[in-house]
């Protein structure tokens, strides 16, 4: 493969680790709403709604709206999950870009969920409060091997078991636990998280069967997810994996905060900030580093093949001149027997490897 050729198929490669996967996107099967309808516009007012509804709650991560269908029987619910550890503007930003993701995806359909890397969107014309729903489910790994899956699956075992525990027993606004556990040279960072309306018992029941999705699918890999839409299991062995977080909620605001666990490694917001920032950051650099390096490379190869085609042919230009310059230099049999006197004698200056030489008057 010329370097040309290599140099697109690196900058594809490059192009490709950049796209997200998201939104994973699921429109529903219980059939379709007609344009302009009362259906579209109560679906339109509960999803705008996210937009002005309070930042307090939000801050929860946790959105829960529903409204009757004019001239109906039917009733819309929409909620929406975000990370725990997202800022209530965060959480907002996230959910707006889903909500405009579903009118585009999901146009007419009656229901539909979406996923992202930080929050949950769904709305059915079935009630969604209070019941553990684990399909449609989202389930994708990094491709980074870990050094010893033996030992990292104890520890995440370890890990998702305290924190599943201590997410189920939350309050009625938040049921989300994130911790880190040592294992070998790595460190797993991980949070699980179930929608506030579920009891602890529910809440356990979701984040069990992410455990068992988890460990059969992604703990072998340096990071993976599990979403469904009561619950969610996020791992990576590098701390950068979590966004800046907001300040927990005062007991004032009527927040069931829990107190970190004993032993347990929380991680500094501030930290996580800086560090996800300068991560970021280095990332950037990195990518345009290896973008005009590669530009480089090739540049410098285009130059070396017009400067080998212009050698080839000056070299060829120059044979040409030789041939004729010795062409040149070929005298008739009449002109030499002239110019030495018919090989006189007196004119011999000697002998050579090439036989008797004659000097030409």
């Amino acid at each position: 493969m010329d370097l040309p050729s290599l140099l697109l198929l690196l900058l594809l490669m490059f192009a490709s680790t950049i796209n997200a996967q998201f939104p994973a996107t699921y429109c529903g099967s219980t059939g379709n709403f007609t344009a302009n309808s009362t259906y579209q516009t109560t679906l339109s007012t509960l999803l705008s709604s996210i937009s002005t509804t309070n930042s307090s709650s939000l801050s929860y991560g946790f959105f829960n709206a529903s409204g009757a269908v004019s001239g109906t029987s039917q009733t819309l619910y929409v909620f929406g999950l975000c990370r725990g550890d997202l800022t209530a503007v965060g959480c907002r930003a996230c959910l707006n870009v889903l909500t405009s993701d579903a009118r585009r995806l999901c146009p007419l359909q009656k229901e539909a969920l979406l996923y992202t890397g930080n929050c949950i969107i769904r709305y059915s014309d079935t009630s969604l409060f209070g019941t553990v729903v684990t399909k449609p489910s989202y389930l994708a790994s990094t491709t980074d091997n870990v050094s010893s899956p033996d030992a990292y699956d104890a520890a995440m075992r370890k890990l998702l078991n305290v924190l599943l525990a201590e997410a189920a027993r939350g309050g009625s606004l938040r049921k989300y636990a994130s911790g880190n556990e040592l294992v070998g040279p790595d460190m797993i960072y991980a949070l699980v998280q179930c929608t506030p309306d579920l009891t602890e018992q529910q809440c356990s029941d979701c984040l069990v069967i992410g455990v068992q999705e988890i460990r059969g699918c992604c703990v072998r890999y340096t990071g993976g997810r599990f979403m469904v839409p009561s619950c969610l299991i996020l791992y990576e062995t590098n701390h950068r994996f979590f966004d800046p977080v907001s300040e927990p909620p005062s007991p004032s605001q009527g927040g069931d905060v829990l107190p970190p666990s004993p032993g347990k490694r929380h991680e500094n917001p501030n930290e996580i900030s800086s560090t996800s920032s300068k991560g970021t950051l280095v990332v950037i650099v990195v990518s345009v580093v290896v973008f005009l390096l590669l530009l480089f490379v090739g540049c410098c190869y285009l130059r070396r093949m017009r400067a080998q085609k212009k050698y080839k042919a000056a070299q060829e230009e120059s044979g040409v001149s030789e041939i004729a310059s010795l062409k040149s230099l070929q005298f008739d049999w009449d002109v030499l027997v002239a110019a030495t006197n018919n090989f006189s004698q007196e004119n011999k200056l000697g002998e050579g490897g090439f036989g008797e030489v004659y000097q030409v008057r």
